[in-house]
């Protein structure tokens, strides 16, 4: 009896289990609510372009042969089912708010900024959620949940597609949608690999790629620690992990690449082809008839044109260089009227522009009054004499005094000066190196009466 009680226990959980798992849809576990289609694997791979590529599953990650265990590549998932209004749905994603650290595009993880600088948004796009970063490829424990993240480029129905391990499709229309970012619970229904991927009236999508494992024990939520950005750079023999970026030199099967090395000047290199100029480029001929140019990377680079008018007149003048397009000189123009009116003064010399001169112009009259008088020498705009000026300016007309003084001579100052061999006569003064008659003091004749 009690037997009995346990089989119809048990055939009861199977029934509940089977009618949970039906109305999932497949991954998805879509509410009943929306419509399911399924789909041969030759009506998919008809209607799919690509579809039956199987490099595809390389270009997102994946490896070629199924995983049936976690492995360092485990999504993040829960075994607690969301709510109900969550199944099936479109959720609207908070990604450009809060971004991850990490996308994976081309072939490669992508920090966010150079992710949203090199990501198109013109075309559908499908990850899978892990630990750091939203992925193309990932395990799942079979009865696990998981988020997916799609974006959508331009308003429009959305259909979901996932081929399962056992070789049949099935779609899942998810409604309408507008442009942007929505996530999506993904439920590990079926052991083995599926492959998902979205179509929308911008086209198909990438393909993601779940391996669902067995396993006798599920945590209630993990949050693995998958592979940083450098071992899954360096998982592609391709890549190299440098300065905090993945540089590859191209995919096996990237047709892109191949088109690249079509051309025996051209290096395909990190998803870009780097040309030195390509054979038949009409720019490169015209570049190359010129010796003193080299095309490189679809840039002409010149050290002058041969027959430039402008590098013809710079090197005319021997004190100038034309490089870049531009003439440098060491001076101004040999022709300069300015410099040259400049050079012709022996006391003057021409430097950045200007013309500096020891003294003034030689035509200054004053200048040239003074160096008439031998006892005189010009000196920054000075007349500077060692005696007394032999052409004194005339004295001003003397003023009467009521009460004249009695006659006296005026005393020779230079003759009384001259005596003390410490003094000299110089301006007007009796200048002394030292005491002597006329003392440590200077006297200053220039005032001194001729009276009557």
């Amino acid at each position: 009896m009690i037997n009995r009680i346990i089989v119809r226990i048990a055939v009861s959980f199977l029934v509940l289990a089977s009618i949970f798992v039906g109305t999932s849809l497949g991954g998805l576990d879509q509410s009943g609510s929306t419509v399911e289609e399924n789909l041969t694997l030759s009506d998919f791979d008809a209607m799919v372009p690509d579809a039956s590529d199987y490099g595809m599953v390389t270009n997102v990650g994946a490896p070629q042969a199924t995983a049936f265990a976690p492995g360092t590549e485990v999504a993040a998932y829960t075994q607690q089912a969301p709510s109900g209004s969550q199944i099936g749905a479109l959720m609207p994603s908070t990604i450009l708010s809060s971004p991850p650290r990490y996308m994976y595009y081309g072939g490669n993880y992508l920090s966010w900024n150079d992710f949203s600088a090199t990501f198109p948004a013109n075309r559908p796009s499908l990850w899978i959620e892990r630990a750091v970063s939203w992925s193309m490829y990932a395990t799942l424990p079979w009865g696990g949940w998981a988020r997916e993240l799609m974006y959508v480029p331009t308003a429009s129905p959305v259909t979901m597609y996932e081929v399962y391990p056992g070789g049949y499709v099935r779609g899942y229309n998810l409604g309408f949608a507008q442009p942007g970012y929505y996530y999506i619970w993904y439920y590990a229904d079926t052991p083995g690999r599926h492959r998902s991927v979205i179509s929308t009236n911008s086209g198909y999508s990438n393909e993601v790629v779940v391996d669902v494992y067995s396993t006798s024990s599920i945590s209630t939520y993990v949050k693995p620690n998958p592979l940083g950005p450098k071992e899954q750079c360096e998982k592609n023999p391709l890549c190299t992990y440098w300065n905090g970026h993945c540089y590859c030199t191209g995919l096996i099967d990237d047709p892109a690449k191949r088109e690249c090395e079509k051309n025996p000047l051209c290096s395909y290199v990190n998803d870009h082809c780097y040309c030195t100029g390509l054979i038949d480029d009409p720019a490169k001929q015209e570049c190359e008839k010129n010796p003193l140019c080299s095309y490189v990377n679809g840039h002409c680079y010149c050290t002058g044109l041969i027959d430039d008018p402008a590098k013809q007149e710079c090197e005319s003048n021997p004190q100038c260089d034309y490089v870049d397009g531009h003439c440098y000189c060491r001076g101004l123009n040999p022709d300069d009227p300015e410099k040259a009116s400049c050079e012709q003064n022996s006391q003057c010399s021409w430097s950045n522009g200007q013309c500096y001169c020891r003294g003034l112009n030689p035509d200054d009259p004053e200048k040239a009054n003074c160096e008439q008088n031998s006892q005189c020498s010009w000196s920054n705009g000075q007349c500077l004499c060692r005696g007394l000026d032999p052409q004194p300016d005339p004295n001003p007309e003397p003023t009467p005094n009521p009460n004249p003084e009695p006659y006296n001579p005026a005393p020779n100052p230079v003759a009384d000066c001259e005596k003390n061999p410490t003094c000299h006569w110089a301006d007007g003064q009796c200048l002394c190196t030292g005491f002597g008659s006329s003392g440590s003091d200077s006297t200053d004749y220039s005032s001194s009466s001729n009276g009557e």
